[in-house]
């Protein structure tokens, strides 16, 4: 998901039972972890959980 600020990218381990998120915030450090934590309940709804 990409956005003017932002973007992040989802994909499961391949090895373990869990999903890697990968983020990136062109505006700071606090928005990089807002990003974060915005992916990971997104990645979850999808997941059913």
């Amino acid at each position: 998901m990409t956005t003017q600020n932002a973007w992040f990218a989802a994909r499961p381990s391949g090895t373990e039972n869990v999903y890697k998120i990968y983020a990136e915030s062109f505006v700071s450090e606090q928005h990089l972890e807002q990003v974060q934590a915005e992916a990971k309940d997104v990645v979850s709804a999808a997941l059913g959980g």
